[in-house]
């Protein structure tokens, strides 16, 4: 087949991340968003600058300056820190600002990419610091990073499991990638794949018992299901193009993705066990992106219908869809937060890379 023009590498290296701190019954205009822009440089330096605004476009404040290129920022659950990857220091590394833009400490070194926080207590983060990629922990404030894949091959994309005890990666370690799990120690490293094919983006349920990821094993690329010990794995999407981005639904009963179909990306849901498929978007634009809100009710999205990319936000059928960020350049992998972040928030707050946990 032919892949897209628009590979997911190039949507992922796309003008702007917006993280959405949205409650699940508030209106549009309690949205805030802490996002980056390259609104300050020339159109191909590809370097970003992070700001902060309403959903409206109102009360923008740039909170980083400077020539270095600062990326993918982050809320602390308690929503007064703001975690960011930046390359100041030469090196990709993390850093942590006040939520004003203030106070920048900088956590790692050599950083080649992180899993933006699942824990703020911990990060599991992706690093070439030993001359290939390697997946370590470390604690939020920059202490005590461990190595926990320690292998000569390439380790990358950690994923935690929402209740913290494990983590899945994706490694070449037997010569093509596959899906791999750990204990959060780095103990006890098992392959959950078995398949020449390439398998990627693993995505835990809700419960941590099961993982959706996305391979190339049968035709194009589809969103399989296999339970977190690698056992009874199935195929959930059916399609002859390219399934991607698979997002549990917050009661683990359906799953929302990205998909190639008719030469562009719409947003699909689809019930775990593979039926009642549904087109949410059916639309002519690039739709990409989709992540749940927490009470399954709605899901939001990045799209390009007016030639640029805007985050908007659907019911989870499909209906009254409605752009919350416009304007903006570029707009995309949109998260959702609860209605206050604070310390004592029970439960999960979900993001597009993992999990944000207050224990």
């Amino acid at each position: 087949m032919k892949f897209p023009k628009r590979t997911l590498r190039e949507f992922f290296t796309v003008l702007i991340s917006v993280f959405i701190i949205l409650a699940s019954h508030a209106p549009v205009a309690a949205v805030k968003m802490v996002f980056e822009s390259s609104r300050d440089f020339g159109e191909f330096e590809f370097r970003y600058n992070i700001y902060i605004m309403d959903a409206d476009g109102k009360n923008l404040v740039r909170l980083t300056q400077g020539p270095a290129s600062d990326e993918d920022p982050d809320w602390s659950p308690d929503g007064t820190k703001i975690a960011f990857a930046s390359n100041r220091k030469g090196s990709r590394d993390i850093y942590v600002m006040d939520a004003d833009g203030t106070n920048p400490i900088n956590l790692t070194q050599n950083l080649k990419r992180s899993d933006r926080f699942p824990d703020w207590r911990r990060v599991a983060f992706e690093s070439e610091r030993v001359g290939h990629p390697e997946i370590y922990v470390m604690q939020a404030n920059g202490n005590n990073p461990i190595n926990l894949t320690q292998h000569p091959a390439p380790d990358r994309s950690p994923a935690w499991s929402p209740d913290g005890e494990r983590i899945a990666f994706v490694s070449r370690r037997d010569g093509n990638p596959e899906i791999y799990v750990m204990d959060a120690d780095g103990s006890n490293q098992i392959r959950l794949t078995d398949h020449p094919r390439l398998d990627s983006y693993p995505t835990w349920s809700p419960d941590s018992t099961q993982i959706a990821f996305e391979s190339t094993r049968i035709f194009g690329s589809d969103i399989f299901v296999m339970n977190a010990d690698g056992t009874n794995v199935r195929r959930v999407t059916d399609a002859r193009e390219w399934d991607t981005q698979p997002a549990w639904s917050p009661d683990g009963q359906q799953i929302a993705f990205s998909s190639w179909r008719g030469k562009i990306f719409d947003i699909f849901v689809i019930n775990l066990e593979g039926g009642d498929e549904t087109n949410l978007t059916n639309s002519k634009s690039d739709d990409t992106h989709p992540t749940w809100s927490l009470d399954g009710q709605q899901i939001a999205y990045s799209s390009n219908r007016n030639q640029v990319y805007s985050v908007y936000v659907m019911n989870a059928d499909g209906s009254d869809s409605l752009a919350i960020a416009e304007d903006l350049k570029v707009a995309l992998h949109p998260a959702w937060g609860p209605e206050s972040l604070v310390v004592s928030f029970k439960g999960k707050l979900p993001t597009l890379w993992g999990t944000l946990k207050s224990k």
